[in-house]
């Protein structure tokens, strides 16, 4: 094994995308310099914990600054509104971001009927503070964080403005007058996929008092002076999900507010969000490049060969044919039968055909056997997402082994594959993965998860992460014994054919898991469970079959990559997944 001084090449390239990364990360924690940002845990009336972050402006001429409570949506967290809260402290505003009950980092069970009390226990803390106008307040309300953003400020006429975002309006919400203002700004994207615009019309139509049929979008009706200006802002390349972070909606927001609240001193009114954004690509270029950097040498310090030393050791055996010895010949087919299942009598087209075709036809087949095991788990949305990728690893199982029947090999011959190694490298892969999978998690949170999509689940959610994990590990494993150890080998070990492995590895996935969110979309009669998880899903299947071929050829064995996958997969989706009971989802979304 040489040394890791030996790799100077790879060095190079390590310490590059370091650079990179660690430039952007620095960067992106400092835009804008004017905005200073600080956590705190709060307890509510009934003794749950809740995750806050707070934005404000690091100077101000204002005595008393006004304030401004952000509520997130249901499968979301505090980081979705980052964008928003940014832009508005450095307009002059203190605002507050909230993990919800059963979201983020907060603990408790989700309950909509509860989630005002997270509200209200912000409200005290900034009561609690001097430099805080407490009778000057304004909420916005991301889809689910809408429901409580009503209640309070219908009800509590400390709250001058209220912006809602992809959510509905309540048609006998108070309507503001001089003395008690409320102005009401309404986001709506054109392709929203949770509800109507013709129901934001009708609430709209009862504030008004102009019928439904004759409300426009991007109009305001009332007035700022008479504090009840009221208006549905309609933005046409947005759905629900991209609503949390489409920067046309938020500068629309943050103008409503400096409105509302013309005594706000801006001490910074540049737009920052698009920065930020061009700041984020640079440091998740520096990101990756970094953790595929570190694959490859960690995998040379634990001694794996890559699968490009593997051919070369086969193909040089096979040059020298009329040499080989016995234990050659022994130890050549037990390399092919480590790095590789050959189904010969079967095309390559026809694989991949009959993975996607049985993934789909029998993929509700294997929700149904595996659903029952998550009913009694919390985070019902958890067990959905494994139960609907648990299908399609169902659909595979039996292609292999129908294939196998075919070609005289056992299940047990097929799914134990990766295993044939020796024990202690069996446990180096899975220490390699582990160590891995804790460097990409890092790389995530220092830029999607501190700026996007938190990734950092509460105390409440971990016990069950282990066991969730596990259940991955093997979903992840099944997927990839078919494309990596049967489809793969049928390809060249070039770029442009781990290109192709890559391409296939998403395309199946992404076919199957888009035709039954589409499916469910169709039998329930709306798209909102497809506009949310596809866009988000999309990077994170991306992003796993990347991991998968480039550990697979770097490692020899394919139990790395499922490991690094089903870590860093598992923590994202356990912290934007609400902890909640499974007969209490319909009842929130």
């Amino acid at each position: 094994m040489k040394s890791i001084k030996s790799y100077k090449k790879e060095l190079v390239y390590l310490m590059l995308f370091l650079l990179i990364f660690i430039i952007g990360t620095v960067l992106i924690s400092m835009v804008p310099k004017s905005v200073k940002i600080s956590n705190k845990t709060l307890q509510t009336v009934d003794g749950e914990k809740i995750s806050i972050d707070i934005f404000e402006p690091r100077r101000s001429l204002q005595i008393q600054k006004n304030a401004v409570i952000i509520g997130h949506g249901y499968m979301a967290n505090k980081e979705f509104m980052k964008g928003y809260a940014i832009e508005l402290a450095a307009a002059g505003f203190v605002v507050v971001t909230l993990d919800f009950r059963g979201h983020g980092q907060s603990t408790g069970v989700l309950s909509n009927n509860r989630l005002l009390y997270d509200v209200l226990a912000v409200k005290t803390y900034l009561a609690t503070r001097l430099d805080i106008d407490i009778h000057n307040l304004a909420y916005i309300g991301y889809s689910m964080g809408g429901f409580p953003g009503n209640i309070i400020v219908n009800d509590d006429p400390d709250f001058k403005a209220f912006i809602g975002v992809g959510t509905s309006l309540q048609p006998l919400l108070r309507k503001g007058n001089s003395t008690h203002p409320l102005n009401v700004l309404m986001i709506y994207a054109k392709y929203d996929e949770a509800f109507k615009l013709y129901t934001l019309k009708q609430s709209v139509s009862v504030r008004t008092g102009i019928i439904s049929s004759f409300v426009d979008v991007n109009q305001l009706y009332g007035s700022f002076q008479d504090g009840n200006a009221t208006m549905i802002y309609l933005d046409d390349n947005s759905n629900h999900l991209s609503v949390a972070w489409d920067t046309d909606f938020i500068r629309a927001s943050r103008n409503w507010l400096i409105t509302t609240f013309p005594n706000t001193l801006a001490p910074d009114e540049d737009f920052h969000a698009h920065f930020r954004l061009l700041i984020l690509i640079f440091q998740i270029i520096g990101g990756f490049g970094l953790f595929f950097a570190l694959l490859y040498i960690l995998a040379r310090v634990f001694g794996f060969q890559s699968m490009e030393e593997i051919e070369e050791i086969i193909k040089e055996a096979n040059s020298n044919e009329k040499d080989k010895t016995q234990k050659d010949q022994f130890k050549e087919k037990q390399i092919r039968e480590e790095i590789e299942i050959d189904f010969k009598e079967t095309s390559t087209k026809k694989l991949i055909a009959l993975t996607l075709l049985l993934s789909i036809l029998l993929g509700i087949v294997g929700i149904f056997l595996i659903v029952w095991v998550f009913l009694p788990l919390p985070q019902p949305i958890e067990g959905f997402i494994l139960s609907l990728l648990f299908g399609q690893a169902f659909g595979t199982v039996l292609l292999l082994w129908r294939l196998g029947k075919k070609h005289g090999l056992s299940m047990r011959n097929i799914i134990g594959k990766p295993f044939l190694s020796d024990k202690k490298d069996l446990i180096k892969y899975i220490i390699l993965g582990i160590i891995l999978a804790g460097i990409l998690y890092v790389i995530l949170y220092l830029s999607f998860g501190q700026n996007y999509i938190g990734i950092v689940p509460s105390i409440t959610k971990l016990p069950w992460i282990p066991l969730y994990m596990i259940i991955a590990f093997f979903i992840f494993l099944i997927y990839d014994i078919n494309i990596l150890l049967v489809i793969q080998p049928r390809f060249s070990n070039d770029l442009l054919g781990n290109i192709k492995i890559v391409v296939i590895h998403f395309g199946i996935l992404f076919i199957y898991i888009n035709t039954y969110l589409l499916l469910i979309g169709v039998l329930t009669g709306s798209l909102f469970f497809w506009g949310v998880m596809i866009p988000v899903s999309t990077p994170i299947m991306i992003l796993s079959a990347c991991i998968e071929v480039v550990s697979y050829r770097r490692t020899g064995n394919i139990i790395t990559g499922a490991v690094i996958n089903a870590i860093y997969f598992i923590l994202i989706v356990t912290t934007i997944a609400p902890y909640q009971g499974f007969f209490t989802l319909f009842s929130v979304i």
